[in-house]
């Protein structure tokens, strides 16, 4: 715990520039690796760096360089989709950007006396509602699925991403998975509870598993990086928000 109470204090700025020396490097391994990097290619680069700092940020309950980075990457993961034909999955993007904007003026409410937003603990009927609006989003989004193919927004896909326990799981359960947990993770960070990065460890885990499954090292790579700055926004998080509390006390 020492540890990782000096990577959020004294250490904070030099594990900031090697977390993400690393990601940028296990980002453009990839481009360099695994595209034609054409311009197109590289603004995908671009996004993907300004997520890194986003979500750096947001680690350390900076509310203007996490929401406002968070838009800006939003708004050009949103376009890239577009562009690509991927009608469906712009709507995510298109979400997070409008949580990010809620949390611009909401955090800016939330202050410490650092500036850095207060997070609040998560009671039992949060995590009931967070509970239902999970198992709702997991029955209801076979029908959206349905609905997006039939308009072709996105095309149907039964490939199996991994086997597990003896049993094929497909990407369509993968991506159904991983998109209603990202979506209530994002919900609840943005409303600055500190069990929102609970729920984005085990999204990260999810495509750490298919990665690894599929051979794909410099997406792994960069999910571990995604992995290590959720446990420690986790810690920090909580740490703050106890912190908080016993002030209040």
């Amino acid at each position: 715990m020492q540890l990782l109470d000096k990577l959020l204090n004294e250490w904070a700025r030099p594990w900031a520039v090697i977390w993400f020396s690393c990601g940028v490097i296990a980002l453009s391994a990839g481009f360099w690796l695994s595209t034609e990097r054409s311009t197109f290619d590289v603004i995908m680069l671009m996004v993907a760096i300004i997520g890194l700092v986003c979500v750096l940020a947001l680690a350390f309950r900076k509310n203007k360089a996490g929401n406002g980075l968070g838009m800006v990457a939003n708004l050009g993961e949103s376009m890239v989709q577009g562009r690509s034909g991927a009608t469906g999955l712009m709507l995510a993007p298109l979400f997070y950007f409008l949580t990010h904007l809620y949390a611009l003026f909401d955090w800016r409410r939330n202050q410490d006396a650092n500036g850095d937003m207060q997070p609040r603990q998560a009671g039992l009927s949060v995590w009931l509602i967070t509970g239902v609006f999970i198992a709702i989003g997991l029955a209801i989004f076979p029908w959206l699925n349905a609905q997006l193919q039939q308009y072709s927004f996105i095309g149907a896909d039964t490939d199996t991403a991994l086997s597990l326990l003896g049993l094929d799981i497909s990407w369509y359960q993968i991506n159904v998975l991983a998109f209603v947990l990202g979506v209530t993770a994002q919900t609840t960070m943005i409303l600055r509870y500190s069990m929102s990065w609970l729920l984005w460890i085990i999204v990260n885990f999810v495509w750490l598993a298919v990665n690894l499954a599929n051979n794909n090292v410099i997406f792994a790579i960069q999910t571990m990086v995604y992995q290590v700055n959720a446990f420690l926004a986790l810690y920090g998080w909580w740490q703050s928000q106890t912190c908080d509390e016993a002030k209040d006390a």
